[in-house]
């Protein structure tokens, strides 16, 4: 009997010894205060007790339980943590959080296995919640700056080889610098995230930027007023450059584990910004970016709108890229030496710019500047909206061309403008004044100078230079159901060569010369449907 009854105990305890040997699903869900947390910071204002071992601790769980959940129910205090693949941060309201705290010179969020080459960290998502970086209390950098050994910027989150990486319905706020950096990524995802400055902005506190390579991105409602870029696609960046070998490589400017390389397959749908500096940039060099839609981005500026470039270098290696329904104001009149809201350098096979808006602008900067570096296949505006009541908008054109396009298309426009306004510009022009845009070179090269001076006496900068030189050529302009009012030519051709001119459905209402064309300039065919 006792055998018997030992044995009986013996196959009912093995089961609850076996439970008790895995890891109960509740180990996997850790909530702060339970774990030990004060919790008695200000996602706002700082202060408190400093928690970074007590946090830091629960996220090391990761790895052994397989998965984390950390469930922040308050305000910590850190001095930076790291996260390990398969870790949910979730915040419960936007009083909840992390407070950077002062002089640490570090992210509040890195991945805990940085690399440029591997992406060893998978499925990171934080919910909700405010991430604030204290800039106030951190070390600010600049281009010149010079990075100690093996450190990197000191952004609000650094994310550096990772995949599957989710950011929803959270506020990043006064970051010292970025408020995200991405770098070697694929598969993320960052939806409702509003981007905050407390103070005047301080250089460089851009909003979420991404180092190529990378694929597969999907942003809805990011929301801000950054210091610079909102939005930052960055195939290649100052990280990268030829050296005086002709080689295309890779520096530290950014510090270790920040890549570069192709970007594409990204979607981005609802970008406001609320007097932030600077829009959204497109950054390319050699590496490729495609298969890119930018779509509803709306607000108000202070600098510039959107900026496509090698990064003032020749080059550049884009495919299709799309921007539709944009309505983003200039608060500033011209800004610094050269003001646009759309300035394109490069090599680009598809660019079209769909339903874009300029409505009381505050100044004369182009809507689109097609530089002279620029070798474009096809430019396509379809459908653009201009409301000019200030007298300076009257005085530069809307569509500016420097550079080569085989075929721009310009397609449903409506340009108008009251009867106070005096006539004067053009839609369409090629200009030989190229004042502004020396001033502008000098300037990127004096910052390139300062940063990395091999890169301006090697190879690169003598082709910029050079690129000033170069006269505009339109292959083939499509002009089509262009209704403006008050302008001197709906086309003013002034240098360069336009080989093949179609006009259609053109309506104009006190415009004296329709098409102009100087003497240091030609137009091979042209042909009509307007009477």
């Amino acid at each position: 009997m006792k055998y018997t009854l030992t044995f009986l105990t013996a196959l009912l305890l093995a089961p609850l010894s076996a439970l008790h040997a895995a890891q109960s699903p509740s180990a996997r869900i850790v909530i702060a205060s339970q774990a030990g947390a004060k919790l008695d910071s200000d996602v706002n204002k700082g202060g408190g007790t400093d928690d970074t071992a007590l946090i830091q601790g629960i996220l090391d769980r990761a790895p052994k339980l397989g998965s984390l959940r950390l469930i922040v129910d308050g305000a910590i205090l850190v001095k930076g943590l790291k996260v390990h693949s398969n870790t949910t941060i979730e915040c419960l309201s936007s009083d909840c959080g992390f407070f950077l705290a002062d002089h640490v010179d570090q992210p509040i969020i890195r991945n805990a296995d940085p690399s440029a080459t591997e992406r060893k960290n998978h499925n990171l998502t934080f919910l909700g919640g405010t991430y604030n970086g204290n800039s106030a209390k951190q070390t600010h950098i600049t281009l010149n700056s010079k990075l100690p050994p093996g450190q990197n910027w000191t952004v609000a989150f650094a994310l550096y080889g990772v995949e599957q990486v989710t950011m929803r319905d959270l506020a990043i706020v006064d970051m010292t610098t970025l408020a995200v950096q991405f770098s070697n990524w694929r598969r993320v995802t960052c939806e409702n995230v509003f981007i905050h400055l407390s103070q005047k902005p301080e250089p460089l506190q851009c909003g979420i930027q991404f180092q190529g390579p990378g694929q597969f991105l999907s942003m809805r409602n990011i929301h801000g007023n950054p210091g610079d870029d909102i939005i930052a696609l960055n195939a290649d960046d100052y990280n990268c450059d030829w050296n005086k070998q002709g080689e295309f490589t890779g520096n530290d400017f950014y510090g270790p584990n920040v890549s570069f390389g192709p970007i594409s397959d990204v979607d981005i749908d609802g970008v406001f910004i609320d007097g932030g500096h600077n829009g959204i940039r497109i950054l390319s060099r050699v590496s490729r970016v495609d298969r890119v839609s930018i779509r509803n981005v709306q607000g108000t500026f202070t600098k510039y709108g959107f900026f496509i470039s090698p990064a003032w270098r020749p080059g550049g290696n884009l495919g299709k890229i799309t921007f539709e329904n944009i309505d983003l104001r200039p608060l500033e009149p011209d800004f610094g030496p050269l003001p646009f809201v759309f300035l394109i350098q490069g090599n680009i096979e598809q660019l079209t710019l769909r339903n874009i808006h300029s409505h009381l602008p505050v100044d004369s900067r182009p809507v689109v500047w097609v530089q002279p570096s620029s070798d474009i296949g096809v430019l396509h505006v379809d459908g653009m909206s201009l409301y000019q009541k200030d007298p300076r908008s009257a005085q530069t054109p809307v569509i500016q061309v420097d550079g080569h396009i085989d075929l721009l298309s310009v397609n449903n426009v409506t340009l108008f403008r009251p009867k106070e306004m005096p006539i004067a510009g053009s839609l369409v022009r090629t200009d030989p004044d190229k004042t502004k845009l020396k001033k502008y070179y000098s300037i990127g090269r004096s910052v390139l100078n300062a940063s990395y001076p091999w890169a301006v006496n090697g190879r690169g900068w003598p082709e910029a230079l050079q690129s000033l030189e170069r006269k505009p050529q339109i292959n083939r302009l499509h002009l089509s159901n262009i209704s403006a009012s008050r302008i001197k030519s709906v086309l003013q051709h002034d240098i360069g060569e336009i080989g093949q001119l179609q006009l259609d459905n053109i309506m104009t209402t006190e415009v004296p010369n329709p098409i102009s064309v100087s003497g240091a300039a030609k137009i091979g065919e042209i042909s009509s449907t307007t009477k």
